[in-house]
């Protein structure tokens, strides 16, 4: 046992904890152990298996050692014992993620601590309410959720169970702070905030290389380059563990009830299959076998250019013109001399059809015309025009804001027309990517079935706009929060989209969120 002055070096202004126990020394409890000790407070840690300890020592020593922080170790404590952790204030549990092992824990660490001791489940995806009925005080058991890796992610998400006490939900939120993190408080919904608000990132992915859209390459491409993300998603499917990411999936599909949103896809359980799980298995859907992968094209520079463009009055493109004029181009809205290309940034509802009739009739034969394709698809477009084989579809929400050019061909598109296309994006300093015709393209698709979600859980009550985005991009590393994505956007433009994505797939997972149908009526009537 340790002495009453090694345990008092872990004494903090900030809060009351003493002595913080973690049972689980695998990542996540190691990492936990890291952030710990690192913000100086004594740990026990525990775990059944001897060598598990060994190996998060032998991590703790080296990483700290990197700090100067040697000295840290002395307020460590490795046990094999659960019973060791009996003198802890706060238990943090980071054991396997199997709902009967954690209750089986919590109802041991129930009658080991004392009254006044709170329990924390690291669970990502199960229920803390679930966790907590295997105790006699499901008042004092909480969620805390660290994420990976635990001593550098800045997020805690505190999970508030149907029994959780204020002064639990208090003091883990203090433990949070005190370690350095920037907790959330969530309800218990199943994957809390972000493992649940993410779902569409790489459910919709896969969707779209199940379909045919697009590989897996150039969707990774598109989101990284054109939306900003710092991995696309099948880069972090690899990182995270194809196995991980499914699981995750599945248990909060089973939690929903089979939710359709959440409904997991079978190209990721035939990786599983397999054994194509990624990074640490050397493949997923990228080798990571020392093998050189052929390096991905750059977007090219703005390139001055100059001549007319013609574009259509709309909002489906912000920044589109400015980048126009930004390169030396002369923009018109009715016919002016001979055009570089014709481009339609309106939406399905605010006249995209009359445009592109009223541009195709009036265009030189030779001329591209771009149609933006987020909420119509081309081959829709394609049956509105006399010369399809001139028509382009592009994704005009995210075009002036990335570094892409996410391109549709019609049907019937000529090469020639295909070539003047590449000329026009390249030199606005767009890197072409060419996908096949689908409702939504890309970025639009995932981007605003992240919107969704997020306003789903806000209508639900798990957290409010604000929270959800803080807790999106410190624990998923996203640019922006979806609900900051709304409110750029539009709520209209959003729905729009999902409403387009529903009709065209016939599918309830499309639904638009209550509170994004009503926003976007109150915004429409002027009451926003």
């Amino acid at each position: 046992m340790m002495s009453d002055e090694e345990r008092d070096v872990g004494k903090g202004e900030q809060g009351q904890v003493r002595l913080l126990g973690i049972t689980g020394a695998g990542t996540m409890g190691s990492g936990i152990a890291l952030a710990a000790l690192a913000a100086g407070l004594t740990v026990t840690l525990q775990d059944i298996a001897s060598e598990m300890l060994e190996r998060a020592q032998q991590y703790l020593e080296r990483y700290l050692s990197r700090k100067g922080q040697e000295a840290a170790l002395r307020r460590l404590r490795l046990t094999t014992r659960l019973e060791d952790l009996a003198d802890a204030d706060v238990v943090i549990e980071a054991v396997p993620e199997r709902l009967e092992l954690k209750q089986e824990v919590f109802r041991r660490l129930d009658e080991l601590c004392a009254p006044t001791a709170v329990l924390a489940s690291n669970t990502s995806t199960l229920p803390i309410t679930a966790i907590a009925a295997a105790t006699s005080t499901p008042e004092r058991v909480g969620g805390m959720h660290f994420f990976n890796p635990a001593a550098v992610m800045p997020l805690v998400e505190v999970v508030r169970g149907a029994q959780t006490g204020d002064e639990t939900v208090n003091t883990l939120v203090a433990l949070a702070e005190r370690m350095g993190k920037t907790p959330v408080v969530t309800r218990d919904t199943p994957g809390f905030i972000v493992n649940r608000v993410a779902r569409p990132f790489y459910l919709e992915a896969l969707r779209l290389l199940g379909e045919g859209v697009a590989t897996h390459e150039q969707i990774d491409r598109v989101v990284e380059l054109g939306g900003g993300f710092r991995m696309g998603p099948f880069r972090l499917m690899d990182l995270i563990g194809v196995d991980v990411n499914l699981a995750s999936t599945k248990s909060i599909y089973e939690q929903t009830f089979h939710e359709p949103r959440f409904r997991p896809h079978p190209l990721q359980q035939r990786m599983v299959q397999q054994h194509a799980l990624g990074r640490k298995t050397g493949r997923g859907f990228y080798r990571y076998d020392g093998e050189i992968a052929a390096e991905a094209p750059s977007p090219p520079e703005l390139t001055p250019r100059s001549g007319t463009v013609w574009i259509s009055p709309g909002t489906w493109a912000p920044g589109l013109a400015e980048l126009c004029r930004e390169v030396g181009y002369a923009l018109v809205h009715e016919p002016e001399g001979v055009p570089v290309a014709a481009v339609v940034v309106s939406g399905r509802g605010e006249g995209a059809r009359e445009h592109v009739r009223w541009f195709d009739e009036r265009l030189p034969k030779n001329v591209p015309l771009l149609c933006q394709a987020a909420d119509v698809t081309v081959g829709e477009v394609a049956t509105w025009v006399a010369r399809p084989e001139r028509l382009v579809g592009f994704d005009g929400l995210f075009f002036a804001s990335g570094r892409v050019a996410t391109l549709v061909a019609s049907p019937m598109l000529a090469e020639e027309m295909r070539a003047a296309v590449e000329t026009f994006v390249t030199g606005l300093g767009r890197l072409p990517v060419w996908i096949e015709d689908a409702p939504a393209l890309i970025l639009p698709r995932i981007v605003f079935t992240l919107v969704n979600e997020a306003l789903f859980a806000v209508g639900e009550g798990v957290a409010d706009g604000v929270t959800i985005d803080r807790a999106m991009k410190l624990g998923a590393n996203y640019p922006q929060g979806p609900v900051a994505w709304a409110e750029e956007f539009g709520y209209a433009r959003v729905l729009a989209v999902l409403d387009h994505l529903r009709t065209e797939y016939g599918e309830e997972r499309y639904r638009a969120a209550p509170l994004l149908r009503r926003r976007a009526r109150q915004l429409a009537a002027g009451n926003g």
